[in-house]
């Protein structure tokens, strides 16, 4: 798919891995927000949705790191932080 990104996401609180197809154009703000309401109507006993999310780095080279919430991620795309397949966790 064009102009999306695929990432594999970990939810510390129920340890389970997520896929999301997530759109170049959104902010890291906003897929952070779009993939923690996404997770709360899916595990709703285990999680609850919060708009105070981020992104981490899982992957080697970068692992720990949060993603800068005002980047696209297009802009991470583009410089290699983000591919398809990415570990990322939502924290």
């Amino acid at each position: 798919m064009h102009d999306k990104v695929l990432l594999s996401v970990k939810l510390p609180a129920t340890g389970g891995l997520y896929e999301f197809r997530v759109p170049f154009d959104l902010t890291v703000d906003q897929a952070s927000r779009l993939i923690s309401q996404v997770l709360g109507r899916r595990e709703p006993s285990r999680y609850e949705p919060s708009d105070a999310v981020d992104l981490m780095l899982l992957d080697d080279g970068g692992a720990g790191g949060q993603l800068n919430p005002n980047e696209t991620v297009r802009a991470l795309v583009e410089q290699g932080t983000l591919v398809d397949g990415s570990h990322v966790a939502l924290v």
